[in-house]
């Protein structure tokens, strides 16, 4: 990706968010909250059988352990305007491998950490805009640290089509310092859905099931080989997962949740022989517990 496309996206990005924030301003409150009010957060561990990003299979034996967390803070809401939600915030993302996945110094069993600033847009009629800047790095050495920016949009159809609801989301990745894949930066998109196929409901412990679905493609060098040829098609997976509040833990401690997926991938020919020991199929169990404050 040229850096004349990374300074035009920067550029329209800024643009925007002055575009909104010129708009009409919320109402007054009636009392201010303060500003601690402001804060949120949110933390939790997925356990999974297989650590598989965007199509490239990372580890796939083996204990793997993936504790996160993210602190944000309000900036500005409004009822009114283009803009309606800005939110700050940063976090960090590990991967933990009991099989020292390419470990080349200590800690052996750290293969990734992440760490990351973002920018959260609440606009208009469900729609959202999240922007992220991944530090992608490995404290074993099992990888030299990648950059990459990523700008998410987001609908939550649900008050528009109610039970039909897609949830339909769609990624841009900008490789802006070496590469997760191949010789060269380059660029990827990523969409999805997520419809709701059944739920149970329950005072206290209503579960949730839906039918995730994602497609992986490259728009510039995202996925090419060593001799510099790539497939637009990169991956797709597909799923079930169920969720369900943990209403016994008290409120003050935050809202915690559990949920459950089980997916199954298919791969490019190049990722299958590149990244997955020449299978173009994978599949993978993630178990998850967070909570939100």
């Amino acid at each position: 990706m040229s850096h004349r496309v990374q300074s035009f996206l920067w550029t329209a990005w800024v643009a925007l968010l002055a575009l909104g924030l010129a708009g009409p301003v919320a109402a007054e409150e009636e009392a201010d909250p303060g500003p601690f009010s402001r804060f949120s957060g949110s933390a939790g561990v997925d356990f999974t059988n297989a650590y598989i990003f965007r199509g490239i299979v990372q580890e796939d034996q083996g204990f793997i352990a993936q504790p996160w967390a993210e602190l944000d803070y309000n900036l500005y809401s409004s009822e009114t305007g283009f803009i309606r939600d800005v939110t700050i915030g940063a976090g960090v993302w590990n991967s933990f491998h009991d099989e020292e996945t390419l470990a080349s110094s200590s800690p052996t069993w750290l293969y990734e950490t992440d760490w990351y600033p973002v920018v959260y847009l609440t606009l208009p009629a469900g729609f959202s805009l999240t922007t992220i800047y991944y530090f992608y790095t490995s404290p074993n050495d099992a990888f030299s640290t990648v950059q990459e920016l990523n700008l998410k949009l987001k609908w939550d159809d649900s008050e528009a089509l109610g039970r039909f609801a897609m949830a339909p989301w769609v990624n841009l990745a900008i490789e802006t310092h070496r590469t997760s894949f191949g010789p060269n930066e380059g660029a990827g998109v990523q969409m999805g859905v997520e419809p709701t196929l059944w739920s149970f409901e329950h005072d206290r412990y209503p579960v949730t099931f839906t039918f995730p679905m994602e497609l992986g493609l490259s728009v510039d060098d995202y996925y090419e080989d060593a001799t510099g040829s790539e497939n637009t098609f990169g991956y797709f997976t597909w799923g079930v997962k169920a969720s369900v509040p943990l209403a016994f833990i008290p409120k003050e401690l935050g809202a915690w949740s559990f949920g459950v997926a089980a997916k199954g991938y298919v791969f490019s020919s190049d990722l299958a022989n590149a990244a997955n020991d020449g299978d173009d199929l994978q599949y993978q169990v993630v178990g998850s517990l967070g909570v939100a404050f």
